[in-house]
């Protein structure tokens, strides 16, 4: 029962009792006075009526005849007149009848108890006889009714106005009362949120101590994200530049081929600086730092301007004088990479600086980290033998984009959204026991009669402006096909950058998910780590919003970035992929293992699951319980459903 239904039945309640005792109380009091008062009219009216009947002859129907008139003219319940010896001369009553609007309860409880008037009539001097009024309490009795009436009206009116002034203060009251409870609720869900204290002293108190809960756990993860970023940078950047290692960058590699999705173009820029050893000896070591860092700047800048031109970017340093970044799903690489070229030799342009040679590479399905290595330093030996001034880039990538290209992208890409010639090619995602936790779905669409994975066509979707309408088409088939089928698993889709931003479809979305409440809790929405850490504020409301309609929350490609997420313990995430580049080498690789274990750790604090990505073994269960991981997202197991089958 709420609180506000316990207030208005204490409200009736009290009401009821202020009702009965007012009633009681006010006809108790009522009912004396009123037998004072008609007990004086008795008697005055005796009294008149002796003095009348005593200047009268004494002739008995005279006097009868007078009685008689005055009791018809009068409210008398009886006038009797008797001799001394107590003959009756003249008697007149009738039977006393009560209102019809006067309940008899009432009148049995608070009907006036009257003595009758008492006066001697006298003839001459002697005593003639007696006279006795009795006057009518009927009239009285109804009085006292509808007194009483407007009494409990009167009450009933105040105890309902007191009921609607006190369910405002108890709103009022409730308001910071509801804040508690769902602080409490979310505290349940390990989401450690912070509330504003409220005026009244004992919430107050009950807030103040979440809110340092809530606080406190928010240190112990800033504390444990510094402790893991320390042990992070100290196995796998370079401690002079601040970028990844040549180990880390190779284990990123493994997981990018290890990845399912072979058909993307993921493309290896390879940076190589040769001579200028003297210019920089010379310079001293301050400032050979100082210009390492703001050529590492620009380079990250140039691809911060063409970020639409891929999905994920990793920059690492190699060797002193080298570089690589590892695009994925990349669009118009020759743009990039003569961008690339551009901001570096703007680094370079004192004399006696060295010389800049790149090379770019497509990553090949066949491939392995070796042999896009040696691919890449292949290309760059050539370049720098032939002292090429531009990017050096592999057959395949050295074309520029045409129009005719682009033109037939967009239909084909228009056609598939329109036609929702859409699919997903689904990987279960097991426990610890190899048991299904979700499907991990990739979008696949239609495209010359061949359906074909995301990552063929991901980089034209993006660059056309196409892609979030093309993942929304995709959510709508995940939908209908769990209608259809009345399956019970999960499924998970991964939402891209511009989904997130895309607010006319994030719309579409969540209409979609209103008018299908009852199977949205079998869907899962993902992004990727990066993307919510340079977006935390869109991201923080597209899980607020999901969450609410029953939808699971989850964050892909984790590791990088985790630190840098904004109040990651009120999100309510229920699970975070850690990205391949982890998984590479797992069994022999300590460094990952403390990581990891430490992760896991923290994740499973704020009620976070934590899956693997990239794992191609099955002989990693004993391995991954001792770190904490709770499954993997299955390569081996490959299950592809189409809507028509």
């Amino acid at each position: 029962m709420s609180i506000t239904r316990e207030l208005w039945l204490a409200i009736i309640a009290v009401v009821l009792v202020a009702i009965v005792g007012s009633v009681s109380i006010h006809g108790a009091t009522t009912k004396g006075y009123v037998e004072e008062q008609l007990y004086s009219k008795n008697l005055d009216n005796a009294n008149m009526l002796a003095l009348t009947l005593s200047g009268l002859e004494k002739d008995a129907d005279t006097l009868d005849l007078f009685i008689m008139s005055q009791f018809d003219v009068g409210h008398y319940a009886s006038i009797t007149l008797q001799k001394p010896d107590g003959e009756i001369i003249s008697s007149h009553t009738h039977t006393t009848q009560l209102d019809e609007q006067t309940p008899a309860w009432f009148a049995s409880l608070f009907s006036p108890n009257v003595e009758p008037g008492v006066a001697q009539v006298s003839e001459g001097w002697g005593q003639y006889g007696v006279v006795n009024v009795q006057t009518d309490t009927s009239f009285a009795v109804a009085s006292m009714w509808k007194a009483t009436l407007r009494l409990i009206l009167g009450l009933s009116l105040v105890g309902t106005v007191a009921g609607l002034i006190g369910a405002w203060f108890l709103r009022l009251i409730m308001r910071p009362l509801d804040q508690v409870v769902e602080q409490a609720e979310s505290f349940s869900q390990m989401q450690f949120v912070q509330v504003s204290e409220p005026r009244t002293l004992e919430l107050k108190r009950v807030v103040k101590a979440m809110n340092f809960l809530a606080r406190n756990s928010q240190r112990i993860m800033d504390e444990e994200n510094t402790r893991l970023d320390l042990l992070r940078h100290k196995t796998q950047f370079d401690v002079e530049s601040e970028l990844a290692n040549r180990d880390y960058f190779i284990s990123i590699l493994k997981g990018q081929l290890a990845f399912r999705d072979t058909e993307g173009v993921n493309c290896i820029f390879f940076l190589r600086v040769v001579g200028g050893r003297e210019a920089f000896l010379r310079s001293g070591p301050e400032n050979r730092r100082k210009r390492l860092l703001q050529f590492i700047a620009s380079v990250n800048e140039c691809l911060a301007q063409h970020h639409h031109h891929y999905t994920d970017s990793r920059v690492a340093r190699m060797q002193k004088n080298e570089i690589a970044i590892l695009l994925t799903e990349a669009h118009d690489v020759v743009t990039i990479a003569e961008a690339l070229h551009g901001a570096c030799l703007s680094e370079l342009s004192e004399p006696g600086d060295p010389k800049l040679y790149q090379s770019v590479v497509r990553l090949r399905p066949e491939d392995d980290a070796s042999s896009a290595l040696m691919r890449l330093d292949t290309l760059l030996d050539d370049a720098e033998d032939r002292r090429m001034s531009d990017p050096y880039l592999e057959g395949s990538l050295d074309t520029s984009i045409s129009l005719v290209e682009e033109n037939r992208w967009n239909k084909l890409l228009k056609e598939g959204i329109a036609n929702q010639a859409v699919e997903t090619f689904n990987f279960p995602v097991l426990d610890a026991e190899r048991k299904l936790v979700h499907y991990q779905s990739w979008a696949g669409i239609e495209i010359d009669n061949d359906l074909r994975k995301s990552g063929y066509y991901t980089h034209w979707a993006r660059y056309l402006g196409l892609l979030p309408a093309l993942e929304l088409a995709t959510i709508s088939h995940l939908f209908s096909y769990i209608s259809k089928t009345r399956t019970k698993a999960k499924f998970a889709f991964l939402c891209s950058e511009q989904f997130l931003l895309d607010q006319e479809t994030l719309a579409q979305l969540y209409f979609q998910v209103k008018m299908n409440e009852s199977i949205a809790p079998q869907l899962n929405f993902e992004v990727r780590e990066s993307t919510a850490a340079r977006f935390p504020h869109e991201f923080e409301s597209f899980c607020s919003t999901l969450k609410a309609k029953g939808c699971g929350i989850g964050l892909k490609r984790v590791g990088e970035s985790f630190s840098q997420l904004m109040n990651v313990q009120e999100i309510g995430l229920d699970y975070v992929v850690i990205d391949s580049a982890f998984m590479a080498d797992i069994d022999h690789n300590p460094a990952n293992h403390a990581f990891i274990r430490g992760f896991c750790s923290l994740a499973h604090t704020f009620g976070i699951h934590v899956y693997a990505d990239g794992v191609k073994t099955n002989n990693t269960k004993e391995l991954f319980v001792e770190l904490g991981v709770d499954g993997v997202v299955s390569h081996i197991e490959v299950i592809e459903h189409l809507l028509n089958d």
